[in-house]
């Protein structure tokens, strides 16, 4: 059972703390850091397509720093970015220096050698690397690649945030409270074509969820559901919750709260739903970083150390209401209730772990065309 409060990391077969593992021999300072990326110039950031996130980023860190910022939204998920990025690898050109996002991406990046690098040899922060400042002892590291998934000498990608994914939101004044109190009672003949959902045929949110109702109920039940309840699929992060909190739609699934909270500070009735037979999922969301072997060197280990630190995690778990495993930070007072963790609730399944990315999702994946048709 995965316990986000008791048991902030699982160590072994998943993600390892760094505490635990051999650590980067040499650590650099800030200012050589600096130095050294100002010689490249500039470094390129895919990144989640939030306008508040990009220029929040790109303004801090070349002030920080004075390295410009090229940021490539994931417009339409990581899909698409990760299909270029492949084209790029087999031509030797990668053109992007460092990823934030999801796990899956970062797990699809290691299918190919020399696309994702070492972040062992990246990372080197006295600050970021000190244990004592991130929950469960060490930074939550992912090892391993695709051909040699148990090489803790290899580090794939952090993950700097965990909370509960908002799986299941409702338009209250067109859903009674208290009427869903399993994820079956979606099934019910009067809501179907009233459901919208982040699409789950492609990585992202969608897909997380979807993977986790696999996990718990199997695929006829994904089928039924998005499938025999003729669910629309929606692939906008930000136009997904906002059919349901303007009652277009009564019912949502896969919503992620920087969009949602957007029409909830204006006071329409979108909330979260807690299913007893599915509490949440458990994820990192888009708090992954992976260092990739673009051209930007340098600029890219000042970037990955920055954005490790105190100052920029406070800010970033503000700006996608992901709460930071930093434990140091002035307040965590900005992220919403309904994606912490409740005390005394258990989560079972987390989208960053190796054992559920490789078994019930990438099922999912393998039965797409299956459950929802070409």
């Amino acid at each position: 059972m995965f316990d986000l409060l008791a048991k902030p990391c699982r160590a072994g077969a998943a993600l390892a703390l760094a505490a635990a593992i051999a650590l980067p021999a040499e650590a650099a300072s800030w200012d050589e850091l600096v130095a050294a990326g100002k010689e490249d110039g500039s470094v390129v950031v895919a990144g989640p397509s939030f306008a508040h996130l990009r220029d929040w980023i790109v303004k801090n860190f070349e002030a920080d720093t004075g390295i410009e910022v090229e940021w490539k939204p994931l417009v339409g998920g990581p899909g698409p970015f990760t299909a270029s990025l492949m084209r790029e690898a087999d031509a030797g050109n990668i053109t992007t220096d460092v990823y934030i996002g999801g796990t899956t991406s970062c797990f699809n990046f290691t299918r190919k050698p020399d696309v994702v690098v070492n972040l062992r040899e990246v990372v080197s922060l006295p600050d970021v690397l000190d244990g004592s400042k991130w929950r469960g002892g060490g930074l939550r590291v992912q090892t391993g690649t695709d051909d040699d998934r148990d090489n803790d000498d290899f580090w794939c990608f952090i993950q700097t945030a965990d909370w509960v994914m908002g799986d299941l939101f409702v338009n209250t004044e067109m859903v009674e409270p208290g009427s869903i109190t399993s994820w079956k009672d979606l099934l019910d003949p009067k809501w179907k074509g009233k459901i919208i959902a982040h699409d789950p045929r492609r990585p992202g949110a969608g897909q997380a969820t979807a993977a986790y109702l696999y996990s718990k109920f199997g695929q006829d039940f994904v089928k039924q559901l998005y499938v025999g309840q003729e669910a629309a699929l929606g692939t906008s992060y930000g136009k997904n919750p906002e059919a349901v909190a303007t009652g277009k739609y009564p019912i949502g699934i896969a919503f992620v709260q920087a969009a949602v909270e957007r029409y909830r500070s204006k006071g329409l009735p979108i909330e979260r739903v807690f299913p007893e037979d599915g509490m949440g999922l458990a994820t990192g969301g888009f708090s992954g970083i992976a260092a990739l072997n673009g051209p930007h060197k340098a600029s890219r280990a000042a970037f990955v150390n920055w954005f490790l630190t105190k100052e920029t995690q406070g800010a970033v778990q503000c700006l996608l209401l992901e709460q930071s495993i930093r434990n140091d930070l002035d307040s965590y007072d900005c992220i919403p209730e309904y994606v912490r963790p409740k005390p005394g609730v258990a989560y079972p399944i987390h989208d960053y772990e190796k054992g559920h990315h490789f078994g019930p999702k990438s099922e999912l994946r393998a039965n797409i065309a299956t459950i929802f048709g070409k």
